[in-house]
């Protein structure tokens, strides 16, 4: 585990820029197909109904996720701060590409399994020697490694069978991680080696799971695989692709997503890599912050003036954590009023759906003028097919609004609000570990 110093990395960084391809400097650039699962709403088209179970529970582990890692601070960043790992030498993102003219990597056909909503994106990874296939939530809120071993119970999906592994190492060391919901996987922590797209880290730390409880214990994953910051793992490893990239394994030190909606297929993970293929314009890249977090990076998080309606006055500033593993999206609950007080017709869900959530009339849906994330002085809008979550009932006149209030960490700008995939699948983003920063671009739908 170890802290980040910032400080003098920030000052030389721009806030904004463009990622321009650049001469490799190894093979390691590989796509990952990944997938999305699960159900938000039921039904489709002007007849969805939001799916309210799906939703407070995704809510519930939001909170509970977020908040873990925030109360472990001083005591994470201390043992953080004694145990640093050198990052490799920054480099550009370059076009996968590029990389498939000169045959130096491989690309796996992508599926996209829908079901009302893409809840959920996931996708195989190798675990052992041989290795194993396990499938995994890709997760960029989280840092650590857990994959479902053949002896856990209750388990859903394919088993990692740790005696069949000749490179698997176990400890006396406990894992676990838990949600109110009573969804939980306990185990011990271990290393063996794992591959992901091509890419094989020897020795990676992981969570073993022998046992899952409520959510965890239904498809259609196994496991998940964190690509935060060490701070922020429970295990104590050094995150899988943290360990890639400190290892020179990648192309560049980048991974970036591209994910589809509603079926169509091309959902993907590219590592050490941008694909130019899955989106159109200038890359452009804002750096990471601290300021939220007592200056530890615990997440993929960067400063924003906050939501704005019609390119007006935004909702407030707070630091915007990019976040794979989360579905809708989540910010201080007094910004979410301020948003949906500029919403023609829209009001507080609170009675018919939950703390947080908000109604607007479902004939304005495809009227609605733009709701837009506000990063420097660029506006990202959310698709409305991905902000509108369906009636609020069978027949009703009124749909769910996909942002909904939550205050996670500090006030102000120094709260957390938690940017999932609803928002991602309208922008090709890429996390740049070389940069520190993050970037977007129109994703090509």
């Amino acid at each position: 585990m170890f802290i980040l110093n910032l400080a003098a990395q920030m000052a030389v960084l721009a806030t904004l820029g463009l990622a321009s391809p650049v001469e490799k400097r190894n093979p390691g650039a590989s796509i990952l197909p990944i997938r999305a699962k699960a159900p938000m709403h039921i039904g489709s088209g002007t007849e969805k109904v939001f799916n309210k179970e799906a939703a407070l529970s995704e809510k519930t582990k939001v909170v509970l996720k977020y908040s873990k890692s925030i109360k472990r601070g001083a005591a994470i960043a201390a043992e953080a701060a004694a145990s640093p790992v050198k990052r490799s030498e920054p480099a550009e993102a370059f076009d996968i590409n590029t990389l498939r003219k000169r045959a130096t990597s491989g690309a796996l056909p992508l599926t996209d399994d829908y079901d009302g909503i893409d809840e959920l994106y996931y996708g195989p990874i190798s675990i052992g020697t041989p290795g194993q296939v396990n499938t995994v939530d890709f997760d960029t809120g989280s840092s650590d490694l857990w994959a479902a071993t053949s002896t856990c119970s209750g388990c859903f999906g394919d088993a990692y069978n740790t005696a069949k592994s000749s490179t698997y190492k176990s400890s006396t060391t406990l894992f676990s991680i838990s949600y109110e919901d009573g969804s939980g996987a306990t185990g011990t922590v271990a290393t063996d080696t794992v591959t992901i797209a091509g890419i094989t880290v020897t020795g990676q730390g992981l969570g073993a799971v022998t046992k899952e409880t409520g959510s965890f214990t239904s498809g259609p994953t196994d496991g998940l695989l964190g690509l935060g910051f060490p701070a922020n793992a429970e295990t104590g490893a050094t995150p899988w692709f943290i360990n890639a990239a400190t290892k020179g394994l990648l192309a560049s030190n980048v991974f970036s997503f591209y994910l589809a909606r509603n079926g169509a297929s091309g959902s993907e993970l590219c590592f050490g890599c941008t694909d130019s293929a899955k989106f159109t314009g200038a890359i452009t890249y804002y750096p990471l912050s601290t300021a939220a977090t007592s200056g530890t990076q615990y997440y993929w998080n960067i400063v924003s003036a906050g939501f704005t309606y019609n390119s007006g006055t935004s909702s407030g500033a707070f630091s915007a954590v990019i976040d794979s593993g989360t579905t809708l999206v989540y910010i201080p609950t007094a910004y979410a009023k301020a948003l949906y007080a500029k919403i023609p017709g829209a009001a507080s869900a609170a009675s018919t759906v939950g703390t947080g959530f908000y109604s607007f009339p479902c004939s304005s849906a495809s009227t609605l003028a733009p709701i837009q994330l506000k990063l420097g002085s660029a506006y990202y809008a959310i698709n409305m097919a991905d902000f509108n979550l369906g009636q609020v009932s069978s027949g009703s006149s009124l749909c769910v609004g996909g942002i909904i209030g939550e205050d996670i960490g500090g006030s102000g700008a120094t709260s957390l609000a938690i940017i999932g995939d609803e928002w991602m699948k309208s922008w090709y983003s890429v996390f740049d570990y070389g940069n520190l920063r993050v970037g977007f671009a129109a994703a090509l739908h």
